[in-house]
């Protein structure tokens, strides 16, 4: 291919305009190409600007482009290249690297899948129920309230509750689930996280306890307010609304973020209103932040990673949870900040191909763990 063609592929590929087979042309040739020659190649696509790095405008508007078309064309790719998925989020994380950066090759010795719907319910009397691939149908009959699995997610009938118990959901790393609380609220867990809630909202107030992350959508009730509490900790408070909890242990802090609706979240005589956009981060006190990338931070619901400007440790850290690895570091966490989206239902070592392209080595050795190389 000569350089003309990779320059019309290019602006085209950013344009939305390439047909089928140009983008199997197009990531056919970018599988072969190093940093370097991609780096030239999108300076010459680009015209007159030159940059020692992509400027972040531009950098801005092709991440938007491939926002917008991306998931929609990875589903296609993953139909006749394997590969092709990993490639977008690799075009995007290359322009991290100067001129002169060569990509290391990535070695992996095996495979990891990635994970899947599945939680173990946990009845009021102490019996298990793994969710994993149950089937439809009644599960279990608690004080008047009946447990059901349906489609893949779990809900509960309190027409007839009688009295109250708690149930407790928790998925294992390499899952996650949903469910409908017995008020029609639903929940989203993410991979390594737990809900412990009544089976019949009974009293004056509407209370669960979440640890790791959750997304919720609260069924509006004035009469009882919904309360959240965050490992034993923080407390967040709603009437009905849209709100993302993420409260991992491995994490820095406890962040709370508001989709839509409004929220209080406490911490001991500490509280704070949200307002939609807004994120509370808890350690020893409240701090509200404005400028939140929301679509980040619930990407995990709709089946993506979004990496936008986050560092090697806070994507392994993700990747850990999701795959069920155990993530080393020979020598120093690498410094890098990675751009783009990708899907979760691409194996391991389809996501590190993408991630190599910032100039870090991996390498998965027996026993589900993944080392990251200087």
């Amino acid at each position: 291919m000569n350089n003309g063609n990779k320059i019309a592929l290019l602006n085209k590929y950013r344009s939305g305009t390439l047909t089928e087979q140009e983008e199997m042309e197009f990531f056919s040739w970018y599988e072969t190409v190093s940093a370097e020659e991609f780096h030239q190649q999108l300076q010459a696509a680009s015209g007159p600007v030159l940059y020692e790095e992509a400027s972040p405008a531009f950098l801005e508007q092709l991440r938007r482009r491939l926002q917008e078309q991306d998931r929609a064309k990875v589903r296609r790719m993953r139909i006749w290249w394997p590969a092709a998925a990993a490639a977008v989020l690799a075009a995007i994380l290359v322009f991290t690297l100067r001129p002169g950066t060569t990509v290391k090759e990535l070695a992996v010795k095996a495979d990891v899948a990635p994970g899947h719907s599945g939680a173990m319910l946990t009845l009021a009397d102490g019996k298990q129920i793994t969710l994993d691939s149950i089937g439809n149908g009644i599960l279990a009959n608690q004080n008047g309230t009946t447990v059901i699995m349906q489609n893949g997610g779990l809900s509960y009938d309190a027409g007839k509750a009688s009295g109250i118990a708690y149930n407790t959901v928790s998925t294992p790393r390499a899952r996650q689930f949903r469910l409908t609380l017995p008020d029609g609220s639903q929940v989203w867990l993410n991979a390594a996280s737990t809900i412990r809630y009544p089976t019949a909202f009974t009293g004056n107030e509407r209370k669960v306890e979440v640890k790791g992350e959750a997304y919720f959508e609260v069924a509006k009730d004035a009469a009882k307010p919904f309360r959240v509490q965050i490992n034993n900790q923080a407390t967040l408070e709603v009437l009905g609304t849209h709100f993302n909890i993420n409260a991992y242990d491995d994490e820095t802090s406890i962040r709370a973020t508001l989709l839509e609706g409004s929220v209080k979240i406490s911490l001991r005589t500490e509280a704070a209103i949200l307002q939609p956009g807004q994120q509370a981060e808890v350690n020893s006190n409240i701090k509200i932040n404005n400028q939140v990338n929301t679509a980040q931070v619930v990407a995990w619901k709709e089946g993506t990673f979004n990496f936008d400007q986050l560092g090697i440790a806070e994507v392994m850290r993700q990747l850990s949870r999701w795959y069920n690895i155990e993530v080393v570091y020979e020598g120093a966490i690498p410094t890098r900040k990675f751009y783009g989206e990708i899907g979760r239902n691409l194996s391991l070592s389809q996501v590190l191909e993408g991630l190599k392209a910032s100039g870090v080595n991996f390498r998965i050795e027996a026993g589900n763990r993944l080392v990251v190389l200087p």
